[in-house]
């Protein structure tokens, strides 16, 4: 497990079918902030806490986070991917991990842990991937 710490400035980062490299969510409302994503087809933007930077632990599909502590939020949305390339970007376009996967649909786990520390930049934020039946 690779831990990315990215410029966290609009406190948010990206998980697209890289082989499409769709444009990010515009339209933004507040209820996007409070669910924590902005979620189209093919790119989901993800939203973390602070806004200087976030350490960021993606799993490759299928693996997960082992930890005792319970995060401070989880949240479940889903992603399509048409090119059989699974990406996690952060600001502006960086790509810190690619799988290749089956094309379809994956479910994304975002979870986030101390947050109370975000200050300190003790936060960090994991992300699993998992093939819908």
């Amino acid at each position: 497990m690779k831990t990315h710490t990215i410029d966290s400035t609009y406190r948010q980062f990206y998980i697209a079918d890289a082989g499409l490299d769709p444009d990010a969510p515009e339209d933004w409302s507040d209820q996007h902030v409070l669910q924590r994503y902005n979620a189209l087809t093919n790119i989901v933007a993800l939203c973390t806490e602070g806004d200087i930077s976030a350490r960021v632990k993606p799993f490759a599909p299928g693996e997960k986070y082992q930890s005792e502590q319970e995060p401070d939020f989880e949240v479940r949305t889903q992603i399509t991917i048409l090119s059989g390339r699974l990406g996690v970007f952060g600001w502006p376009r960086e790509t810190l991990e690619e799988y290749c996967v089956q094309p379809g649909k994956y479910l994304i786990y975002f979870r986030g842990f101390n947050l109370c520390q975000v200050n300190e930049e003790r936060d960090f934020y994991t992300v699993e991937f998992e093939h819908a039946a």
